[in-house]
């Protein structure tokens, strides 16, 4: 901790000098101009027009005041942390220019953008002419954008969208001059790191994983949410969304408001004065309802439940309807009104506080926009007890209300009956009433006033609780855990390289009669998609064939085994099935492998280069890495999905998710700094309930890693599991039709589209007459070879699965053709679509769209 924090100081003494001298300044301004406090500050500090005015200096000076302790503890906050991290990234030099630079821009935006407003009578903007700018704060925040240009894809998505949007709440909610500035400060920095600054990750648009959709939605949520709190903390919030804290976070009035409206001689405003309901903690309470509400969505969203998007997706929307109304009726902001033939016009005021209004429909619109990126169900156990428990303790509070304020006498008050039913909205309805309707309907009696004050803060509270456990619990989609458990005990009975892969999210489970085997397949487009081939028994795996077969049947599934051997090939071969390949499986024996010869020097000279730069190999599972290893590993991933115009695939292909089986193995290329130059991951194959070899899954590369760190991780492979395994598997290469020798033959009449009749290309006792006699062949032949030659060309610009053939073959393989074996060959197009649906299921049409027209 101690040489962490030595090393920090000793890397920002740009961010210290700014520290000490705006200490200096407080403690000058505190002891020589203690009379003179507000002038000196008016005089050094900015103000919209200064520059014009010739008081250039105030630019500078301004960043280094600070009109009290607390203010300079919070730029001390700023300083030592956004500033330090931003010239850590930065260097010193650069970190200076660049915060000078961004002062300057942003303060001439700022008198910019105030005068405009002021010239257009927009009250907001010109109120903020006599304000003054203080602090470091701008500058410092445009620092840390622009260094964001530096850092990893991963991180820079996130400082900027926290930064921003943080900057953006704080003025939509506060509205201050400072806020403004800040936002301004922001921008004017991420504007110069684009210009002068080399980006790490030179993309212009770069996609995200799904997990950092989610991420920066989340932050979106939460950052919006806490604004109501924000602007009812601050001092005469201005800004256009500052109405909001008004029906979020619910103003109770104080007792010196009641008592400069309400004379304590009469009775009922000395019980309203006193009361628990009126001026208690639960009115707060229940207040901040909506807000915890919104908190734990964001954290759902975070965590890909579906369940919290539909929840924040509805809270926006009900937000927004409620803003709408409360302007409407409380505000005082009604629409255009017809009066005869005259129209009366909208006033200036309510242009400015529409986005009241707007901002909850446009985040509930950016939900929608990106569902597909979430797709986890809470445990359903849980959900079906909290739908259970919530209207049950919500039943049972009413009763209990009720019943306390009969037996208390309220029921004798001036409206009877229905001063119980006008208090319950009062009581659970986490938005304002008027102050009248809320004495009005204020019960008399120790209970009943508890219960008015405190239990509609209780309930939402235990509310909150129970839903944001359910937003943490998770189902994936398509699967229940105990299938789950089944399939994973079969795994490790027998299987082929892919089977392992049945355990991943989105698989459904079929089992046999017996449990001796099971089949893993996706549902899309009412094919039933497997993924490899049946696993468990090995004797029991042409029987579970057929007898998927008729499941398929009974469902109304069209049944597609995919990425398959020729295992099964026999006994489906029987019952009409055709095949196609889809894919090259590489195989390495790896007991005989010795990097010798012409044809390794690719091999040797990357073991000899990752040799000379000290660079190592780290065999691990995932949980047993650091934290910052961790974190080398996302940012790895967010750099590699960002270059592809699609996000990347799933189904057959796994991504980080995937890597934290612990019997899943990591092998990471770690130079002597720590940095991950190459990670590969490594899937157990069983037979017989041992482990007879490993296939290859994540492959991915840092930007700036040395040239030929897969094949020094491959290589390395070789060397860890030789004498462990006989066999490792680099995957099947999709939409690569490499083929085995024995199956030569077989490609090249794929490859001429003669693939027909029930036998198969492979079956030489069937002649080419028998072929021709199918009446669908030429065409079940021709379609197919377009389909795949297709996909082929669109994919391989983005996935490059061509090249990754190419560089599989360096490390001289034997190869093994893997097959999509389906019955009807009507039923391609349903077929094509539902592989394309199980490989990339958050591709959107337009994006499929464009992309074809690029092939």
């Amino acid at each position: 901790m101690i040489a962490a924090l030595a090393g920090w100081v000793r890397r920002t003494p740009f961010a210290l000098a700014m520290l000490a001298g705006s200490i200096v300044v407080l403690v000058a301004s505190e002891t020589m101009w203690r009379h003179q406090m507000a002038a000196e500050i008016a005089w050094t500090g900015y103000q919209a027009g200064d520059v014009w005015h010739g008081d250039w200096w105030t630019v500078a000076t301004t960043a280094f005041l600070a009109v009290h302790p607390v203010a300079l503890l919070l730029s001390a906050v700023i300083l030592v942390g956004v500033l330090g991290l931003a010239e850590i990234t930065l260097g010193t030099w650069r970190t200076v220019v660049i915060f000078w630079a961004t002062q300057l821009a942003a303060v001439v935006l700022f008198t910019l953008v105030v005068e405009v407003g002021a010239a257009l009578d927009l009250e907001w903007l010109a109120d903020m002419r006599p304000a003054t700018l203080l602090g470091p704060y701008a500058a410092s925040v445009g620092a840390l954008m622009a260094a964001s240009r530096m850092i990893s894809l991963l991180w820079r998505r996130r400082v900027r969208a926290l930064t921003l949007g943080a900057a953006l709440m704080l003025l939509l909610y506060v509205g201050h001059a400072q806020n403004l500035f800040m936002l301004l400060g922001a921008l004017v920095g991420l504007v110069i790191g684009m210009a002068v600054l080399p980006a790490r990750h030179p993309m212009p648009v770069a996609r995200s994983t799904s997990r950092e959709v989610r991420t920066n939605l989340a932050i979106v949520v939460a950052v919006f949410a806490l604004g109501p709190l924000f602007s009812a903390l601050a001092h005469v919030p201005v800004g256009p969304l500052s109405k909001l804290q008004n029906i979020i976070v619910n103003p109770v009035p104080s007792a010196l408001q009641l008592e400069g409206s309400c004379s304590s001689a009469i009775k009922a405003c000395s019980d309203i004065m006193h009361s628990a309901g009126i001026l208690g903690p639960g009115g707060h309470l229940l207040a901040l309802v909506p807000m915890l509400l919104l908190l734990a969505c964001a954290e759902g969203l975070r965590r890909g439940n579906r369940m919290a998007l539909w929840v924040a997706v509805y809270l926006h929307l009900v937000i927004g309807v409620m803003s709408a109304i409360y302007l409407q009726l409380f505000a005082g902001f009604g629409m255009p009104l017809l009066r005869g033939r005259r129209v009366l016009s909208i006033s200036s005021t309510l242009w400015e506080v529409l986005p009241v209004v707007l901002v909850p429909f446009l985040i509930a619109a950016l939900l929608l926009i990106f569902r597909r990126h979430f797709h986890i169900d809470p445990s359903p156990v849980l959900r079906r007890r909290t739908f259970v428990v919530m209207p049950l303790l919500l039943g049972g509070f009413v009763v209990l209300y009720a019943a306390v304020w009969f037996v208390e006498g309220n029921a004798s008050g001036p409206y009877g009956f229905v001063g119980l039913l006008a208090g319950l909205p009062r009581i659970l309805l986490p938005y304002p009433f008027p102050f009248g309707y809320g004495a009005s309907v204020y019960p008399h009696g120790l209970f009943s006033t508890l219960l008015f004050s405190m239990g509609g803060a209780v309930f939402w509270l235990v509310s909150v609780l129970s839903v944001f456990g359910l937003f943490l619990s998770r189902r994936a989609r398509g699967a229940v855990s105990a299938d789950r458990a089944a399939a994973a005990e079969l795994v490790r009975r027998g299987g082929d390289s892919l089977s392992w892969m049945s355990q991943w999210r989105g698989n459904n489970y079929w089992f046999n009669a017996r449990g001796t085997a099971a089949i893993a397949y996706q549902a899309h487009a009412g094919v039933a998609v497997t993924v490899g081939g049946p696993f468990g028994d090995p004797g029991e795996f042409d029987s579970a064939a057929v007898e998927f077969l008729d499941y398929c049947a009974a469902q109304s599934l069209v049944p597609c085994f995919y990425s398959v051997t020729d295992g099964q090939w026999d006994v489906l071969q029987a019952r009409g099935f055709r095949r196609a390949q889809v894919a090259s499986e590489t195989l390495l024996d790896v007991d005989s492998m010795e990097f010798k010869g012409k044809e390794w020097q690719n091999v040797r000279t990357a073991l000899n280069k990752a040799a000379k730069l000290g660079i190592t190999t780290l065999w691990s599972r995932y949980s047993a890495l650091s934290t910052g290893q961790r974190t080398q590993i996302h940012e790895i991933s967010e750099e590699w999905v960002s270059e592809k115009p699609l996000p990347e695939m799933g189904f057959t292909l796994g991504g980080v998710e995937e890597l934290k089986d612990d019997a899943v193995q990591l092998c990471l290329a770690v130079d002597g700094d720590g940095r991950i130059h190459g990670i590969t991951s490594w899937l157990p194959v069983y037979e017989g309930g041992v482990e007879k070899g490993w296939t290859l899954d994540f492959m991915r590369r840092n930007t700036n890693a040395f040239n030929g760190v897969m094949e020094f991780l491959i290589a390395q492979a070789v060397l860890h599991f030789k004498g462990q395994v006989p066999t490792i598997s680099l995957s099947g290469t999709p939409l690569s039709t490499e083929p085995a020798p024995e199956h030569a033959e077989v490609s090249e009449q794929v490859a001429r589209g003669g693939e027909s009749g029930p036998a198969g290309p492979a079956d030489s006792r069937h002649s080419p007459s028998a072929v021709a006699q199918h009446p669908l062949a030429a065409l079940e032949g021709t379609s197919m070879a377009r389909i795949l030659a297709l996909v082929g060309r669109t994919l391989e610009p983005v996935y490059g699965f061509a090249s990754l053939a190419n560089f599989k073959k360096r490390f001289q393989p034997r190869h093994r053709t893997l097959y999509m074996v389906y019955q009807d060959p009507l039923s391609l197009p349903s077929i094509g679509r539902a592989v394309g649906e199980a490989y990339m299921p958050n591709v959107s049409v337009r994006q499929l769209a464009r992309l074809l027209r690029k092939a």
